[in-house]
This record gives C-alpha cells, structure tokens and sequence, in this order.
C-alpha cells in the first residue's frame, strides 16, 4: 500500500513539474512579444469536431513550445483574431460580446504559419469587413 501511495505521489509531482516547466516557458519572455500566424485549428468534443482557420497573434514562446511533447495539452491565446465570415470577407473577432481572443489546446494545432504583419494587409478592400477595413485605415 505503501509502494502504491509512494507511486502516486512521484507521478502527481512529475506531472507538476511538466506543467510548471510550460508554463513557465510562455511567462518568462520578457516583453511577450506576438507573432502573426495563420493557424488551423481543430477542437473535438465528444459530440462536434470543430475546424476553426484564423489568423492572430501569439506569444512567440508559443511557436518554439509547439513542437514538445509534454506541453501538448496546454493552452494558448491567440490574440486579435481575423476570420472569413458567411460573406467570405475578413472580419474581426472583437465586437460587443466577444473580446476579439479566444484560448486553445496546442494539441488542437493542425497547421501554423508565422506571418510578418496583420493579414488585413494582404487583402484587397474589397475582400475585408467593415471592422478590418477600419483598422486598415486607422493604421495607414
């Protein structure tokens, strides 16, 4: 009993150990610098898989933690987020309900693509919704 008490007690606290090592890894950048991405997403849930393409940003830490095995399950933030809405015109995410960030799994992470500025500069006006195009023009 005692051997099996022990047993748990070291796994419990590896798992801690694993988790702090992450987390630890996205806390200690010293300005949490983002980087633009393109990212594929997909989220499952006993019912519903979900795919989700975006484009945001991340914490840089995020992309070099991607590719370790023990931080698969935890999470992340991508920030600013711009998706093609029922129009196929590239929206934000921001708006009265929602703060324009949402929170994945790493292991949710199908495909990302590090971008060197917002996506809303690639496209055409024509191709951006009204809340892009806004930001566009504020930023020229």
């Amino acid at each position: 009993m005692k051997v099996k008490l022990w047993s748990i007690f070291l796994f419990v606290l590896f798992l801690c150990v694993l988790n702090l090592s992450c987390t630890e890894k996205e806390n200690s950048e010293p300005a949490k610098e983002k980087q633009w991405v393109y990212v594929e997403l997909v989220t499952k849930s006993p019912t519903v898989t979900t795919d989700y393409f975006y484009f945001g940003q991340v914490n840089t830490s995020i992309i070099n933690t991607i590719e370790e095995v023990e931080c698969k399950n935890q999470f992340f933030t991508l920030y600013n987020i711009r998706y093609w809405n029922n129009d196929d015109l590239l929206q934000t995410y921001e708006d009265e309900q929602f703060s324009g960030n949402k929170v994945f799994k790493i292991q949710d992470i199908q495909e990302i693509t590090p971008h060197k500025i917002d996506p809303i500069f690639y496209f055409d006006s024509t191709e951006l919704h009204s809340s892009t195009l806004r930001i566009r023009n504020m930023q020229n």
